[in-house]
């Protein structure tokens, strides 16, 4: 019997019923922070639009981001040693369109300024999160990058999210609406 997770392995198993729209359709009903993760190779700077993006652990402070093979940034953060994640603001919406898009001057859209271990962070963000690179693992058509926070700065606005193939703000409850699991109002 295995004595932890990283003894563990997982006998690969055909899936059965697998249609590709329907697992991007449910996939696009998860409710994802919208995040523009940048780093500075050589000189220069590069940067690309994530929703995946993860908290992993607190000992080490680990987050995860996936970063698509065939990206144009790939090479670049294959190299990174130094990465930011920046969670957008709900009026960064233009920033998250430039940096989805291939072609585009994506640092002309919003001021970005070095981070303490070079990495360009968003002035306006709600959070930048900046690392060195941890670990790399492929899985899947995606890398996972793995980075070791060592550095947080948090802002004030409120963040832009995605979900529905669409952006939104959030609605937050009123204080009084949230109540403990289990717990009947009084």
């Amino acid at each position: 019997m295995p004595s932890s997770a990283k003894d563990q392995t997982v006998t690969p198993r055909p899936v059965t019923g697998y249609d590709p729209q329907a697992y991007r359709d449910g996939l696009s009903s998860m409710v994802t922070s919208v995040c523009v993760v940048t780093t500075e190779v050589d000189g220069k700077r590069y940067g690309f639009t994530a929703n995946s993006v993860t908290s992993v652990s607190m000992d080490p402070p680990l987050i995860s981001v996936c970063l698509a093979d065939n990206a144009d940034v790939h090479p670049a953060f294959s190299h990174a040693e130094s990465v930011a994640v920046n969670v957008l603001a709900s009026d960064q919406r233009p920033v998250a369109t430039a940096f989805a898009t291939p072609g585009a001057d994506r640092f002309a859209v919003a001021e970005f300024r070095p981070g303490k271990l070079g990495p360009p962070l968003l002035d306006g963000a709600t959070v930048s999160l900046e690392g060195v690179v941890h670990q790399r693992l492929t899985a899947g058509d995606h890398t996972i990058i793995l980075i070791e926070v060592a550095g947080v700065v948090v802002g004030e606005p409120e963040p832009l999210t995605y979900q529905g193939r669409r952006f939104h703000t959030l609605n937050p409850l009123e204080p009084s609406a949230l109540q403990p699991a289990g717990k009947d109002p009084a």
